[in-house]
């Protein structure tokens, strides 16, 4: 007579007899460092808000109406100091004006880097074309040595507003 083999049983912690358990796959190896993403979650909650200004720092007009166009127009504020613009007259592109609702906007005085979080070096600032976020050239991986010509987009733009094809310059 031959006796049909099974898996050994284990006990589990109700101390019920189990199958064996299976090995556990290795889960990959998280990269050094913090995501560009975790950084800028991070860097957003780090300090309070400036109570932003009711008034566009460049027309003179309100959310009621932009000086220039007559129109009103929603205001976008620095969060760091409060100074406030229309997009219109910020001349921002219609991607900055979806990106800029969604993090801790600074305007040019108040611009840092938001990798490091530093305004040190303001000379190698680049701003992103289509969020206005500003990184340092030796921020990115892998670090640019020198500005790139024409338009340039940060990686989330690249998977956000792009496809995560560089756009064209």
């Amino acid at each position: 007579m031959s006796q049909a083999m099974s898996a050994p049983q284990v006990m589990d912690d109700k101390s019920q007899p189990g199958p064996s358990p299976q090995p556990k796959e290795k889960p990959p190896l998280p990269m050094p460092g913090p995501s560009p993403e975790q950084v800028l979650v991070m860097e957003q909650n780090e300090k309070e808000r400036a109570a932003p200004s009711p008034y566009c720092d460049f027309c003179l007009g309100d959310a009621v109406s932009n000086k220039k166009s007559g129109q009103p127009e929603e205001l976008v504020s620095c969060s760091d100091c409060g100074r406030s613009g229309h997009p219109s007259c910020l001349l921002f592109t219609d991607n900055m004006i979806v990106s800029v609702r969604k993090y801790r906007w600074q305007c040019i005085e108040c611009k840092c880097c938001s990798l490091c979080g530093t305004s040190d070096n303001d000379d190698q600032l680049l701003f992103c074309d289509d969020c206005d976020r500003g990184y340092h050239m030796y921020c990115l991986i892998p670090p640019l040595d020198t500005p790139p010509e024409g338009s340039w987009s940060c990686r989330t733009c690249i998977r956000d507003f792009h496809g995560g094809v560089v756009p064209n310059k």
